[in-house]
């Protein structure tokens, strides 16, 4: 059997099903001392993290000669339980990749013409230095933009930014599950919610697609839910990997806020919602009753498609299986512009059902800083430390974005991450004053930020342009200087908190040596980087291997300790919830907003917005010859990371656009048919993908193709790059909107 034929029936099984935990987790669950023991050749094993998505899923690295043969998951991680997915298993193919970037580069061309001289560190860094002091100096530290995507290395590159005095740090969140952190955090006061899937005997899932986007412990919480007899129900467009191992609501887009609050209003009339802990525990019920009143089942099929009387029996089922039921409150949730509405909608409904604290249903995550509220569990509590700096020097301007600013909505985004996308608005307008340089790190906008085309505008009007990344990546080719990271498996990174239903640790640690030798650790970088700029005291730690013993000192933890296990967790304690055995405990301890109360009123969100409760929007729906174009995520590449990863390329290295059958024969197109795709302005082309499995309004295609960076060898020039087609809408909470675009489609 050829090795791409043998990886795809891991990987897919029969019939095109998603088989990557089944296949993958047989071999993994092996013992790996057992399976060493066997081998004549001994491996030794480093236990750390994976990077392949930023889940950070624990893993057991296996090395020999020197060389990294093969990933597994982490054997004593209950919660992963010994499985990693097909992006994991690519680790050692990112790690050799000959395409990765091996030395420091500056641009000697025109902006994306490809031209580059390798140089020295030194060289880099003080190019870096003197344009950054130039804008700094010319246009104040807030005309300097830093984004990444969220992970451990966010300390070290904000570092830099904050120095210069710039407000203007972001996290690629606006693209992903911004407006879901805005629901949780104006509910419940924190985004530390989590669902315990395992547990729970049904699940409504809001086009989340767990077999696909796949996140290992949730993926097999979900499937031990449904071994276990759990029901599934799966409204989505599209018919997913996921939806095919449920109930399928084909809804139509932009709906699904009538589908819940339809719910909410089926509850309240049949009085099938928990009354005792809507009593106790939330504020703002009434006025939550009053805005649904109207939204009747009735009204609900208008809206949806979806009969009335399937809305109705699903909301029975949901009620009676209480409180081991969830809603999901999803994953990238960046559907419309007041997609955080449908989001707090979910979470009330959940709180209706009193599924909070309990057993299959949702849970606050429970790091030390949360035990130690509780004297019963405050024995287990082992904070991390953190590192010392000195005070940031005060910024002399607001954010692009206004967030933090109150009575408008950039008053609910969260100040951690921001909005993403006002990078690039106010680079091209200037509004509400101009940024002129933008560094990078482990992030690729052109890909990953909705407007493409408006990006490599954005881009060529930048006085400065860095990125760090492996690859030469489309926003790379397009930079002033290219810095070449070493990967996950060449570098130690600060120990991180993975708490859940208890606290848990976890290292990264390298398991070999660099590989290709000019390549760093991104602690490194920024570090060498600040002492070139004179800010180095803002680096108070020799290497890495202090950074981490200065994190670990308050714990009674050591280094060594992690190292050796990888993983730590409390010895002996269970997953706690507070409400388990006590219903009407207090949840005092647990929710971190003002009121101490679940917010299903929220003041701040009707401060910011004027909808303390959610209130339903009508979006439009598609003309005829006009579809509703939607994308997702696929099991073996992560967003904008991995499509140049030489195995999964292998397994997948393009896309195509899902289309009806009926919408097919309408317009004269059949399977594999060259198409071209209209947004109007923007046009893609691809292959088309003729289907049942799709509503005959929706289009569909699997985001992080159409590569234009040459250097991306593999990938360059395959597929459809869906933010192409996608204008740069910024949504009421500063999140990025993907699903309210239409699109024609012709033959090519």
């Amino acid at each position: 059997m050829k090795r791409r034929n043998f990886l795809k029936g891991l990987l897919y099984g029969t019939g095109g099903t998603m088989a990557v935990m089944g296949g993958l987790g047989t071999f993994n669950n092996l013992d790996p001392l057992k399976a060493e023991a066997a081998s004549k050749d001994i491996a030794t094993t480093v236990f750390s993290s994976c990077e392949m998505c930023r889940n950070q899923c624990p893993i057991a690295v296996k090395v020999k000669d020197g060389k990294v043969f093969k990933i597994e998951g982490h054997p004593n991680d209950t919660a992963f339980g010994g499985v990693i997915c097909a992006r994991g298993n690519a680790g050692p193919s990112l790690l050799y990749d000959p395409q990765r970037i091996k030395k420091p580069m500056i641009r000697t061309g025109e902006r994306g013409e490809g031209k580059f001289k390798e140089v020295s560190w030194d060289e880099a860094y003080t190019y870096i230095a003197d344009k950054l002091y130039k804008v700094k100096d010319q246009y104040g530290g807030e005309a300097i933009a830093l984004a990444s995507r969220k992970g451990p290395y966010d300390w070290f590159f904000r570092s830099i930014g904050k120095a210069l005095g710039s407000p203007n740090v972001f996290s690629h969140e606006a693209t992903c599950p911004m407006t879901r952190s805005v629901a949780l955090d104006t509910t419940f006061g924190t985004e530390a919610i989590a669902a315990d899937y395992g547990n729970a005997k049904y699940l409504i899932s809001i086009g989340r697609n767990w077999f696909e986007g796949i996140h290992v412990a949730q993926t097999r919480a979900v499937s031990k839910a449904l071994s276990n007899g759990a029901k599934l129900v799966v409204l989505d467009p599209r018919f997913s990997i996921t939806a095919s191992k449920g109930e399928w609501l084909p809804i139509k887009g932009a709906t699904d806020l009538a589908f819940v609050m339809a719910m909410a209003n089926i509850m309240i009339q049949e009085k099938l919602y928990d009354q005792d802990f809507i009593s106790q525990y939330t504020e703002g019920f009434d006025k939550w009753a009053e805005e649904v009143k109207d939204k009747t089942p009735e009204w609900a099929e208008k809206e949806t498609g979806i009969s009335k009387d399937k809305i109705i029996r699903i909301t029975r089922e949901f009620a009676a299986a209480k409180p081991k039921a969830i809603l999901d409150f999803g994953w990238r949730t960046a559907y419309t512009t007041n997609d955080y509405q449908l989001r707090r909608a979910i979470m009330i409904v959940n709180m209706m059902i009193g599924n909070f604290e309990v057993p299959g249903g949702y849970y606050l995550n429970k790091p030390a800083s949360v035990l130690k509220s509780f004297p019963d569990q405050a024995g287990y509590a082992k904070g991390l430390g953190s590192i010392k700096q000195p005070s940031f020097p005060k910024v002399a301007k607001g954010r692009i974005d206004g967030t933090g600013v109150k009575g408008t909505p950039g008053q609910i985004i969260p100040a951690y991450d921001g909005a993403v996308g006002s990078i690039i608005e106010s680079i091209l307008t200037e509004k509400p004053y101009p940024i002129k340089a933008w560094l990078v790190h482990r992030f690729n906008p052109y890909i990953s930020i909705t407007g493409s085309p408006r990006i490599i505008e954005a881009f060529k009007k930048l006085d400065l342009l860095v990125t760090c990344d492996v690859y030469m990546t489309d926003t790379a080719y397009y930079s002033d200087v290219v810095l070449p990271e070493c990967t996950y498996l060449e570098r130690f990174e600060p120990i991180f908190d993975m708490s859940g239903l208890t606290p848990k640790y976890v290292i990264r640690q390298p398991a070999v040596p660099i590989v290709y030798p000019d390549t760093k650790p991104y602690w490194q970088i920024y570090k060498e980087l600040g002492e070139k700029m004179g800010i180095g005291e803002y680096f108070q730690f020799k290497d890495m291997e202090d950074y981490l013993t200065q994190q670990l000192t308050p714990t009674g933890l050591t280094l060594a300790q992690m190292k050796e296990k990888g993983v730590w967790t409390p010895p002996g304690m269970k997953a706690f919830y507070v409400r388990a055995n006590d219903a009407k405990a207090s949840l005092d301890n647990v929710l971190a907003n003002q009121s101490k109360k679940i917010e299903i009123f929220s003041k701040e969100v009707e401060e910011a917005t004027k909808q303390g409760v959610p209130k339903y929007v009508s979006h439009p729906q598609p003309e005829e010859g006009k579809f509703r174009f939607v994308q997702g995520k696929v099991a073996v590449h992560t967003n904008a990371g991995t499509a140049n990863v030489p195995i999964l390329n292998e397994l997948m290295p393009t896309n195509s656009l899902w289309m009806n059958t009926v919408s097919c024969t309408k317009l004269g197109l059949k399977d594999g048919d060259d198409i071209v795709i209209s947004s109007g302005k923007y046009e893609q082309k691809g292959k088309l993908k003729m289907t049942e499995g799709i509503r005959p309004d929706t289009v569909f295609c699997y985001h992080g193709f159409g590569r234009i960076s040459p250097d991306l060898k593999r990938a360059f020039g395959k597929g459809i790059n869906d933010n192409y087609l996608i204008l740069n809408e910024i949504g009421e909470v500063g999140n990025t909107v993907t699903s309210t675009t239409f699109v024609t489609v012709r033959k090519a």
